[in-house]
């Protein structure tokens, strides 16, 4: 599995030298460490460097961590996991931690098992963000190809065979989200058992039954690919819970997801 890069941001070079040595961080999926002692050096690496989170001292010369923070949310990223460590207990500073989106916010001096669960966090964290990003580009990449092949869809002067079609490819778009019969009978501008009887109708199946074969269709497809494990699969097409993806995976596939994984290696 691909390793993450963390960025560290200290003015004390002996907390970055102490974190460094201290950390486990192969055991925790970190293949990469950069470090920072201002927030001006941190913004370079992060404009030039694929970072994928981030421990910032909150406290620093010029800029402080919350500068930092901010200038980030603002200008690169709304999702990038970043931590604060402090030296003091400052309810200003944990208010505006919260404020600008940061994952947690840890008191100095730490302890080692301590970041190493924030860390274990924080690249738990990156993954689901990746993993949902790749669905979304699959959605993203769907469309692009029925577009290329000209076909258009006019909602508000459409039939009910051309609506039905729309409201496919907004559902193979969405796969990652949770979706009901009643909120894409209302998007479709129809009662919700006459659209339930038009889409199948057109499909040949009910809407749930679709949207259960897209998203089982799509999660056989990474499981071919191998990139993903199959709990996480889960996740992004919107299981909360784990066993209705694998009875439901099982009910098109005749096998678990594991089984299918592996006799498809």
């Amino acid at each position: 599995m691909e390793k993450d890069t963390i960025l560290i941001v200290d003015d004390e070079n002996l907390t970055r030298r102490a974190l460094i040595s201290g950390i486990r961080w192969e055991e925790l999926g970190i293949g990469k460490i950069l470090e920072a002692g201002s927030a001006a050096k941190a913004k370079e690496l992060l404009l030039s460097e694929k970072i994928d989170l981030a421990l910032i001292d909150i406290e620093m010369p010029g800029e402080s961590g919350l500068d930092l923070l901010k200038w980030i949310r603002e200008n690169l990223s709304e999702t990038l996991p970043c931590s604060f460590l402090t030296c003091h207990a400052s309810f200003n500073y944990a208010q505006n931690a919260i404020r600008y989106g940061s994952f947690d916010y840890l008191l100095k001096p730490v302890n080692y098992e301590e970041v190493e669960n924030l860390i274990l966090r924080m690249v738990g964290r990156t993954r689901q963000v990746r993993e949902n990003q790749e669905i979304s580009e699959y959605g993203r990449q769907w469309l692009q190809e029925k577009e290329q092949e000209g076909k258009k869809y006019e909602k508000t002067a459409a039939s009910t065979e051309e609506i039905v079609d729309e409201m496919v490819v907004y559902i193979r778009a969405h796969l990652s989200e949770k979706m009901s019969l009643s909120e894409l009978a209302h998007d479709a501008g129809l009662n919700q058992n006459y659209f339930n009887k038009v889409f199948k109708e057109r499909t040949g199946e009910t809407v749930n039954q679709f949207i259960i074969k897209e998203k089982m269709a799509l999660a056989a497809r990474l499981l071919r690919e191998g990139k993903l494990k199959s709990y996480a699969i889960a996740e992004s097409l919107g299981y909360d819970n784990y066993a209705n993806f694998v009875n439901m995976f099982k009910k098109i596939y005749g096998m678990s997801p594991n089984a299918y994984s592996e006799e498809n290696k």
